[in-house]
């Protein structure tokens, strides 16, 4: 250990007595940082992905000029053969050498601490990511000087060391990256993908900077490493016996198809790995542990997928990355989730031009064929192939199966799509695993229709009904019933009352609320329902005549203030604008063509809100990874604290609009002034309340219900409600009100991207709960 300490002492102060050493610290901080530096002001991302994205080129073209003087000095100043015959064994050698450039290159690594540093004072950026690639890097760097350090032993030059090890460095890294093997494997077939997996490093490196520490990564570096400082030491070994220089080939050839079936091997194992992440995204949560717990028969997940070999290089890997999610699933738990995956080949399903099937072929039917009936097939994606982009057909869907139940299938699984596969598949086996559906009841108008006499006579002329109403949230009740939701509509009439047994309640589009209908959902709040409110004050119609533009605002008049504000939560009654905004396309009422061929006038108006990430709450489920929102002539939201503090009611706001909105009093007119931007501040927009709410009807006799309204042209009359018994005392129980200022975003011409991501995160939360949501 004494001489080890010897030889480390005097090669680490070799660096620090010359000016190379110092030389070598500034350039490296100095393009490092500066490559990361100079879109960091453009993107303002709190993360230092990009930064250690670089990394391996500047640790491939730095670290050879590290280690070339090692030995290959040694040798030029005629010191070889007098530090070998010093009384120190050659590994001692070796590794004395190797921890003082290690430990020089961790200092310089060191040095870029202040990029961590700048970020925590600018924002919030998430440590186990930057934790974790420090980790990697030194790994990576500690790789790469055991191989600078064996080349400079078999050279006498130190250039000829610096440029062996330089295309030896960047050679193991581009055999890593998809562009490469994709190359590969477009001229030997297979051959790219082997290489990238038991030589190449990148994707080994990659999992680092994402904030895992996988075990079989670290034993990719550290045997590697192993490896090369083996190599060195047997060289000195053997360095004056030519007669063994036929053993040293032999046992280098030997070590390095040891370190690459050793990499081969666990190219395939998940083994172990730690998630540094803040949220531990790359964790199972416990609803998730929570939902396999409780499952009384194993839950049966198959994975179709086409076979690696065939994938797109830029998808070889997604096979293996959701098996290990599903064996991470598997383990939690205790054998209720069993995974397997089934290859499929997409030339099972498309029969030869003017062959037909032989009857062999018709009796043993290929499986993708008896697959398509369930939803399962093939989709296309881009590949790479040499210097050209191509169109393929591959397999990558989800089988879950519970029971007798019929199989639920997610059809489409792409890499970009594994962040959020834990939260679709518990959202499916807890749907599959309750002892019966959960139920919705929906509230949501319908507008009458008026049918013009003709029109009615041709309906009449051609035997079928006249339509009655229009169903604008038709499309979000199929949506739920997709979504293994027994959805109730209801209108909170006598005749179509609360169910009982509803899990939750969803009100859109509220119009008119009466004392009747107030009571109906306090009482389900009261007795610990979930009840969503998407309401908004306002709505405008446009009129465009020959590019002449005339904007209306109709009131919608939703009566929904009386009933919130027992809650603290109210819509404020003034129109609502914000900076962030996006286009509307108006068609022209005096040109029918437009309705068929498209075109018409786009209006950009602050009333069109758009919401992106940076309005929406990361910390809530509903609103986490969401594509942006289209709130159109949404309302802003006023919350009360002092109402909220005396019911003892906790509230989270879920969106926001930027700091730059503003508000025009209710019986503004739309000037040109009056839609520029101004200064302005930030609204709420959506508010989630959760407590023990209050009953409001307390010492009150249930309100009786209306008279019906006048008889409408073309509508059927209007049942008289039965005769009501006496009221039952509601028992009260925490409950969830979720408010939304907006009720257009729903409506069947805008329930697209975020829009409908929010509705169903909002009623998965709502209905199954917040402990339930992975």
């Amino acid at each position: 250990m004494g001489n080890l300490w010897t030889i480390f002492r005097r090669e680490l102060s070799a660096y620090y007595s010359s000016a190379i050493g110092y030389i070598f610290m500034i350039v490296f901080q100095v393009l490092s940082v500066g490559l990361f530096m100079t879109p960091f002001f453009t993107f303002l991302n709190a993360d230092m992905r990009s930064f250690f994205g670089t990394m391996p080129i500047i640790l491939g073209i730095f670290l050879p000029a590290v280690t070339m003087r090692l030995w290959a000095e040694e040798r030029k100043q005629n010191t070889w053969e007098m530090l070998l015959t010093f009384p120190m064994k050659p590994h001692e050698l070796v590794l004395g050498k190797f921890f003082a450039s290690l430990v020089f290159f961790i200092v310089a690594l060191l040095s870029t601490l202040t990029i961590p540093l700048m970020l925590l004072a600018l924002g919030n950026p998430d440590l186990g990511p930057i934790f974790g690639a420090y980790v990697g890097t030194t790994l990576l760097g500690a790789f790469f000087l055991a191989m600078g350090l064996f080349v400079s032993a078999l050279c006498q030059d130190q250039i000829v060391a610096f440029v062996i090890t330089l295309l030896a460095c960047l050679a193991v890294f581009l055999l890593g990256t998809n562009f490469i093997s994709a190359y590969i494997d477009g001229a030997w077939p297979g051959l790219g993908t082997f290489l990238a997996d038991v030589v190449g490093m990148t994707s080994h490196y990659d999992t680092f900077s994402r904030g895992l520490i996988v075990v079989g990564d670290v034993l990719y570096f550290v045997i590697w490493t192993a490896v090369f400082l083996f190599l060195n030491g047997l060289f000195l070994e053997i360095r004056s016996r030519p007669a063994a220089r036929n053993t040293f080939v032999v046992a280098v050839a030997m070590s390095l198809v040891i370190g690459l079936m050793a990499n081969w091997l666990l190219a395939g194992q998940g083994l172990g790995r730690f998630d540094m992440t803040e949220d531990r995204i790359y964790t199972l949560s416990p609803a998730t542990k929570k939902i396999l717990g409780e499952l009384d028969v194993p839950v049966q997940v198959k994975l179709y997928i086409t076979p690696s070999d065939k994938m797109p290089t830029e998808m070889k890997y997604l096979e293996r990355d959701i098996l290990d999610k599903l064996n991470e699933m598997s383990l939690s738990s205790g054998g209720n989730l069993n995974a397997r995956a089934i290859h499929m080949e997409t030339a099972n399903v498309i029969d030869p031009l003017g062959e037909p099937p032989s009857a062999g072929d018709e009796k043993d039917e290929a499986v993708e064929k008896r697959l398509l009936d369930k939803g399962i097939r093939p989709f296309s994606v881009q590949a790479l192939r040499e210097d050209e982009v191509v169109n393929k057909l591959v397999y990558s869907a989800l089988g879950v199966g519970y029971k007798d139940r019929d199989e639920e299938i997610l059809p489409r699984i792409l890499p970009q799509d594994l962040e959020l596969l834990e939260y679709r598949l518990m959202n499916i086996v807890y749907k599959l695993s309750r002892p019966k559906q959960p139920v919705v009841a929906m509230v949501a108008p319908k507008d009458a229709l008026n049918i013009p006499p003709h029109i009615r006579q041709l309906y009449a002329q051609m035997g079928r009904p006249v339509p009655q109403s229009d169903d604008p949230y038709e499309t979000l009740e199929r949506l739920l019933r997709v979504e293994k939701y027994d959805v109730r509509r209801v209108d909170l009439t006598p005749n179509s009352g609360m169910p009982e047994d509803a899990d939750s309640v969803i009100v859109i589009n509220p119009r008119s609320l009466n004392e009747r209908q107030h009571w109906e959902l306090q009482r389900a709040l009261h007795e610990g329902k979930s009840v969503m409110v998407a309401a908004q004050k306002y709505r405008w119609n446009y009129n465009v005549v020959r590019k002449s533009v005339s904007i209306n605002k109709e009131d919608e008049r939703p009566e929904v203030n009386p009933w919130l504000e027992n809650y603290g939560v109210a819509l404020d009654p003034a129109i609502l604008m914000d900076v962030n905004h996006q286009p509307l396309t108006i068609q022209q009422s005096d040109n029918p063509l437009q309705s068929i061929l498209g075109g018409g006038v786009t209006l950009n108006l602050p009333l069109h809100i758009t919401l992106g990430q940076d309005a929406m709450n990361p910390d809530v489920s509903i609103t986490s990874n969401l594509s942006p929102l289209f709130y159109l002539w949404g309302s802003a939201l006023e919350v009360k604290s002092d109402v909220l503090e005396q019911h003892q009611l906790e509230h989270q706001v879920l969106l926001n609009t930027t700091p730059n909105a503003w508000t025009l009093p209710s019986d503004a007119q739309l000037t040109s002034a009056s839609l520029k931007p101004r200064n302005g501040q930030r609204y709420p927009l959506s508010v989630l309340v959760r407590g023990q709410f209050p009953d409001t009807f307390t010492g009150k006799e249930r309100p009786a219900w209306p008279p019906p309204p006048p008889q409408q042209p073309g509508m059927p009359p209007q049942p008289a409600p039965p005769e009501e018994g006496p009221a039952v005392e509601p028992q009260p129980a925490p409950g969830q009100l979720l408010v939304v200022g907006n009720a257009q975003m729903f409506h069947r011409n805008f329930l697209s991207g975020g829009n409908l991501d929010f509705f169903l995160n909002t009623v998965d939360a709502l209905t199954l709960g917040e402990d339930r949501e992975p």
